[in-house]
Parts: C-alpha cells; structure tokens; sequence
C-alpha cells in the first residue's frame, strides 16, 4: 500500500491585459496548485475552475480536501485514482484533471520517462497553436496584434455588436489565419448564418461555439449551411453525445478541464475520430503547468488553442514549448515535461 500526500494552494496570478469575453471581464485567475508527494518525488499539478461550469477555486480546493491522503495498491494506475475520485460525488471536474495531472507528473518522474512516450504518443510535436485576444474596441484590437507578432494563428473573441468591425480593423494590420470563437454570444440562426457569411471572406478557418449550448436544432441548421469548420466549447464537456454533436458541429474543442483530465481527454478523442469530428484542445486561462497537459493531449489533434499561459503576468516553472512556426512541443524530460 503506497501513501500519497496531496496538497493544494491558491494559486492566483494576474494577467497582462484585462481579458473579456461575451460573458464578461477578468483581470486576474483564481486557480490551484495541486502536488503530489510519495517516495521523495513530487508530481505537480493545476486546476482551472470557471464559473460557467460552478467550479470555483474553494471548490476545488474544498473538493481535494474531502480525499486526504490517497492510499493504494495501484499507484501506477491512472483510473484506479479517477475510481477513487468519483467515489466522492460527481462535478468539480478541473480538481480532478489537476490530480489526474499530477499522478502523471508522479508516475513519469518515478519511472524516469517522459509521459508522452509512456502514452505512446505520434511525437511531441503537435499541431501550432492560436494567440488570443479577448474582446475590445476595434482600436484596441489593432494594438494586440503587435503582442501577436510571433504567432502564426489568431484567435479572436467576439460576441459583441460590433464583431465585424473587429475583424476588418484587424485585417488592416495582418492577414494571418483567424480562429473566431463566439462564447455563445450569436444569438439567432440568422445572426450566425451572415457571420458565417462576413468572415468566410476573411481568412477564418475555425469558428468555435457560434450560438447558446441550448440552441440543438438551431446549430444542426447553421452546420448544413456553414462554409467555415464548426467547433463545439461549450456545448461540450465530455458527458454529452458524441454522436448527437457531430449534427451540430465538425469538431470539438477539448479542455481538460471540462473533462476531468487526460486519461478521459483522450478516450473523447478516439469516439470523436470515429464519427470523423476534428480535434482541438484548448485551455482555461491557466499558467503554463495545466497548458503542458493538454499539450501532451494535442499531440493527438488536428488544431491547439494553448495560449493561458502566454495571457498571465507570470508562470511558476517552464513546461511547454511553442516552436518559431507555432507548433507545441512538450519537453523530452521525466513526466509531464514541467521543469
């Protein structure tokens, strides 16, 4: 039987611009440091809570807190920990994902092998990743796109009244491909569909989440019509059905943090390839430790949007890369590839 001693702090970091979405602004994140501890090694671990889920960084904590210690015969087992957890009641999905990572982290680090390869990963190089901007003025818009400059992909957060006057305010200053992510924020089919229309004349290659997660047949009718690929965010969580969103969407944007972790990340991916969805896996705003899972996640997708880290004011260790081209790399050393 093998004791594992878990301990959480807050883990609260500023960011460096203000951040804003159609569901609001932020100017810091409120997350938690999760370690790991047996045999003298540490793995290390983040959960990102988001209100849009009831997730709160007290819940989370409060959550690890109820586990204590975690005793066990497997501690090479991912699902005999994700077991564990579920014995405690369901939700505060971003806890178990920063656990599940630091397990990771733990059994990588004791076997002297870089997670990736124990997972037997294509490489550790995965698809490049988009810069995002949160919602401002058009005038503001154009000033980000110099804290831009060394990424080849955008992400542009829109959902306000003036989403089209953003994108040509950007494409003023650069040409570079735009993954458009709404947040819900296009309320009608019609309002989706001339959207659609507008920024398919604009280098945009991905929109994510065009319309309320409730809105099924609104979005089944927008996805015959669309000419741009369609993503799911927050129409998925890892609970729903696959196969029901694949009438709603061409792909899916996967965050650990909405799943529970890697171990179900991955399984999501496998069922999604099979009803021939594309993959993305995105992120929280969290610090590059939460970012460096779910690269390793990517290595297995089509598109990344793993930017968190680059959007806060600091970063508790090095973890992942993002190579000249944009592409993420996770670093060939013990675990998760956090040093």
């Amino acid at each position: 039987m093998k004791t594992f001693k878990i301990k959480t702090e807050k883990l609260d970091i500023p960011l460096k611009r203000t951040f804003t979405i159609s569901r609001g602004s932020r100017n810091a994140v409120h997350n938690v440091l999760i370690r790991l501890e047996a045999d003298g090694i540490t793995g290390i671990g983040e959960a990102a809570p988001n209100h849009r889920y009831d997730e709160t960084q007290d819940s989370a904590m409060d959550f690890i807190a109820k586990l204590g210690d975690y005793q066990t015969d497997a501690p090479y087992d991912v699902q005999a920990l994700v077991a564990h957890m579920d014995q405690y009641g369901t939700g505060e999905y971003a806890a178990r994902a920063g656990l599940e990572m630091a397990l990771f982290d733990w059994i990588g680090k004791k076997c002297h092998l870089p997670v990736y390869k124990m997972l037997m990963a294509p490489s550790n190089t995965g698809p490049r990743t988009t810069y995002t901007f949160g919602i401002d003025k058009p005038e503001v818009m154009k000033e980000k796109v110099a804290d831009a400059a060394p990424y080849p992909l955008l992400k542009i957060k829109m959902g306000t009244d003036y989403d089209k006057d953003i994108i040509l305010s950007i494409r003023e200053l650069t040409d570079k491909p735009i993954l458009v992510d709404a947040n819900e924020g296009w309320k009608t089919t019609d309002q989706a569909l001339d959207m659609i229309r507008f920024l398919k004349h604009h280098n945009v290659y991905v929109i994510e989440q065009p319309m309320p997660a409730h809105c099924v047949k609104e979005m089944q009718e927008v996805r015959l019509k669309s000419e741009i690929p369609l993503f799911a965010d927050e129409s998925i969580t890892g609970k729903e059905s696959l196969t029901e969103l694949a009438t709603q969407f061409h792909g899916i944007n996967i965050k650990l943090m909405k799943t529970g972790g890697i171990s179900t990340s991955l399984k999501i991916i496998h069922q999604a390839r099979k009803l021939g969805m594309q993959i993305m896996v995105g992120c929280m705003i969290e610090s590059i430790i939460a970012d460096t899972a779910s690269a390793l996640v990517a290595l297995w997708a089509d598109h990344a949007d793993l930017d968190g880290h680059l959007l806060v004011a600091d970063n508790p260790c090095k973890g992942m890369k993002i190579l000249p081209e944009g592409h993420v790399q996770i670093r060939d050393v013990p675990g998760l590839g956090l040093m």
